[in-house]
């Protein structure tokens, strides 16, 4: 299969990043698969972003400007103008080596939905990789039939981000797959709905992004209500839109209870939320209550951890700073260790 012929659209949104997007646009611009359309979208700037995005006269980069509208409704623009046969997200302040989009081409057989490259986790001042995000060590191809990629991420952990996946666009387009507008952590929920949906996924071991952690401005280091709302309307939509709609698929209950031990470990760490984001919480919580199917490709103690998960967020705020906050139970699987070891002694 001569995969050059294969046009790879890439979309950049892009919001005060001017201190990196130069280089950003760089090692796009090199990239060894020349059959690319770079859709750059300045979302409102308030410094120099838009001019120097302007300065790229490549024919095959796209710029177009916005008032700032969020990154979900800025990604959603861009997927609106591709043409691509495949889409491919990148952040504004982050790098591809120069063979990134060749490498995760080369895995196209004809029928993968979605191609994962391994990202490392990348040091802008030091220029240097520090580690890498959770993904399968070996090539690793997965026949998506009973949502194997979910329930893989939430025994093993995977890396939710959008970026780094080489989407099929007929796969987005025939499921009309989009972001949620107007939230934080919308690739969780990306993440939930693309592999919900995929069919055929393969994981590659070859470094094909380079994921900038020294940011600082970067929403993913703040906490705030925002943050906490992105993640409730997360497991809302998933409720609504997945749970009520597949009640066959087994694997969406456990899912949700995932989230939900995420949101209680955000709340332990950074428990700087008001205290209406915190009513809402308890109020979700209770209103996203699953019920459990035993028939599901987990094992026995995974399937009554999540439920675990689930019952305890039943329960109200404080009952989780008193209960599973404080030394030395500091953590929700510890608190689970003692209650299995509890009714264990008790028989």
């Amino acid at each position: 299969m001569d995969r050059s012929f294969f046009l790879i659209s890439i979309i950049v949104p892009c919001y005060n990043a001017s201190y990196y997007v130069k280089e950003v646009l760089e090692s796009i611009q090199n990239q060894t698969h020349y059959n690319i359309e770079c859709i750059v979208i300045d979302d409102g700037s308030t410094d120099n972003t838009l001019e120097i995005i302007n300065s790229f006269s490549d024919e095959r980069f796209q710029i177009y400007s916005q008032e700032n509208k969020g990154l979900s409704d800025t990604r959603n623009f861009g997927l609106e103008k591709a043409t691509g046969d495949f889409i491919f997200f990148c952040d504004s302040d982050d790098l591809l080596p120069s063979n990134a989009l060749e490498s995760l081409l080369a895995e196209y057989t004809g029928k993968e939905d979605i191609i994962v490259g391994k990202t490392a986790t990348y040091a802008w001042e030091e220029k240097r990789n520090v580690s890498f995000l959770p993904q399968p060590r070996e090539k690793h191809k997965v026949e998506n039939k009973n949502q194997e990629v979910l329930l893989q991420n939430m025994t093993e952990g995977l890396s939710p981000i959008a970026q780094n996946k080489l989407y099929k666009a007929s796969f987005l387009k025939e499921n009309n797959l989009r972001f949620l507008s107007g939230i934080y952590h919308e690739d969780e929920l990306w993440f939930f709905e693309t592999m919900f949906k995929a069919k055929n996924v393969v994981f590659i071991p070859t470094i094909t992004y380079l994921y900038t952690v020294d940011n600082a401005q970067s929403i993913t280091k703040k906490n705030s209500d925002k943050n906490l709302s992105g993640y409730l309307s997360v497991i809302q939509t998933i409720y609504n839109n997945y749970y009520l709609q597949y009640p066959e698929q087994n694997s969406i209950a456990y899912y949700i209870a995932y989230l939900k031990k995420i949101i209680i470990g955000n709340y332990k760490h950074h428990a700087n939320y008001s205290n209406e984001a915190v009513q809402r919480m308890e109020k979700v919580f209770k209103e996203v209550n699953p019920k459990f199917n035993d028939d599901i490709p987990l094992k026995s103690i995974e399937k009554k951890y999540f439920r675990y998960l689930n019952a305890v967020s039943l329960k109200d705020a404080d009952t989780f700073k008193k209960e599973y906050f404080n030394n030395p139970v500091n953590s929700l699987r510890k608190h689970y260790k003692i209650v299995l070891f509890s009714i264990f002694n008790s028989k």
